[in-house]
C-alpha cells in the first residue's frame, strides 16, 4: 500500500533546471536515449544483504506540476492511442516531438519529487516497502564534456519513497513510460520525495540550497 502524506523539500532551482534541460537535450541530440544524469543509483537499507544495503540504477522521471498532472497524463494516453495502429516506431517518434515542447522550462514541473517505474517484485521495491528512506546518487563524470548538461556532478539526494500501484501518479508515470517502452504489467511507480541534497564530488559533503 502506498504511503501517504510524506513531506518533501523543494529541489534547488539549479537542479530542477538541469534535469529539465538535460531531458530536452536528450530529445534533440540522442532521440530520447537516456543520459547518465537521469540514471541515479538508489541505495536503501536492507538487513541481510552484504553491508546492510541494496543499490540499483534506475531511469528517473520528473512529474508535471500537481495542478497539471492529470491533464498531462491524458495527453500521454491520447498520444499513445492516436498512434497505436501505426506501431511502436510511430508512437516513439510522436513522443519525441511532444516532449521537445514538454521539456521547455522548469516552471511546469513538480519541484520536490522524482519518479521511476519498477517491477513490483524487484529487489529494490521489496526493500522500499520495508524502509522508505533512501539516497539517490546522480553521478556525471565526463572530463571532456564542458556543456552545462554534461559537466562534472556528484549529487546525493536524501529521499523518502512512496509506492504507487494505482492513482494519478501511477497513471502519469505508466503512460509516459508506455510511449517509449509499450504497456507493461506488474509495475509500481516509485515517487522519491526530496528531503535534502548534498554535493559529494571528490569526497565533499556540502549542503545544496
Amino acid at each position: 500500500m502506498a504511503r501517504r502524506s510524506i513531506l518533501s523539500v523543494p529541489f534547488s532551482d539549479e537542479f530542477l533546471a538541469w534535469q529539465v534541460e538535460l531531458r530536452r537535450w536528450t530529445m534533440t541530440e540522442r532521440r530520447g536515449a537516456p543520459h547518465a544524469g537521469v540514471a541515479p543509483l538508489v541505495t536503501v537499507t536492507h538487513p541481510g544483504f552484504p553491508l546492510g544495503v541494496t543499490s540499483h540504477s534506475i531511469i528517473c522521471g520528473i512529474l508535471p506540476s500537481p495542478e497539471t498532472l492529470e491533464a498531462k497524463t491524458a495527453e500521454f494516453r491520447e498520444l499513445y492511442e492516436a498512434n497505436a495502429a501505426a506501431g511502436s516506431r510511430a508512437i516513439y517518434d510522436r513522443g519525441i516531438e511532444y516532449l521537445l515542447d514538454y521539456y521547455s522550462k522548469p516552471d511546469g514541473f513538480d519541484r520536490s519529487s522524482i519518479t521511476t517505474l519498477l517491477a513490483a517484485d524487484s529487489e529494490i521495491v521489496r526493500a522500499l516497502r520495508v524502509e522508505d528512506r533512501c539516497q539517490l546518487v546522480f553521478y556525471v563524470f565526463d572530463l571532456h564534456d564542458r556543456t552545462n548538461v554534461g559537466r562534472l556532478r556528484c549529487l546525493t539526494l536524501h529521499c523518502r519513497a512512496e509506492l504507487h500501484e494505482s492513482g494519478p501518479v501511477w497513471e502519469n508515470v505508466w503512460w509516459h513510460n508506455t510511449l517509449f517502452h509499450g504497456k507493461v504489467d506488474g509495475a509500481v511507480a516509485v515517487q522519491f520525495h526530496h528531503q535534502a541534497t548534498w554535493d559529494t564530488v571528490f569526497g565533499k559533503l556540502e549542503s545544496v540550497a
